[in-house]
C-alpha cells in the first residue's frame, strides 16, 4: 500500500471550544450574555446560517481528503480515520496530515 499515516490532529481541541461557545450561544436563555451575543449578531436566523455553512465545510473538507488519500494509495483504514477526523474536526486534520505525510499532494 502506502506509506500514508495518521495522527490525531494536536489542534482538535480548539474545535470543541468552538463548538461549545457556539452551543451555549445558541441554546442561552434570555437576558444572559449568550442571548445578547446571539442578538447581536442577528439572532437564531444567524446561528442557523454558521451552523448550515459549518457543516456543509466539514463536509466538503472531508470529501477532499477522501479524494487526497485515494490519490496517494492510503490502505482503506488510514482513510476512513482521516476521512471521520477532517468531518468532525476539520482545518486542524490538514496541518496534521500535511506535516505527518510530507505535504498534502
Amino acid at each position: 500500500m502506502s506509506t500514508i499515516q495518521y495522527r490525531f490532529p494536536k489542534d482538535a481541541w480548539q474545535v470543541g471550544v468552538l463548538i461549545a461557545l457556539f452551543a451555549y450561544v445558541d441554546n442561552a436563555g434570555p437576558n444572559s450574555l449568550g442571548a445578547r451575543i446571539r442578538n447581536s449578531i442577528g439572532g437564531h436566523a444567524t446561528m442557523d446560517t454558521i451552523r448550515n455553512l459549518a457543516i456543509a465545510a466539514h463536509i466538503g473538507e472531508a470529501l477532499v481528503m477522501l479524494f487526497v488519500n485515494i490519490r496517494r494509495n492510503s490502505s482503506p483504514k488510514v482513510t476512513f480515520k482521516w476521512v471521520i477526523t477532517t468531518l468532525l474536526f476539520g482545518a486542524p486534520s490538514w496541518g496534521a496530515f500535511s506535516k505527518v505525510n510530507n505535504g498534502i499532494f
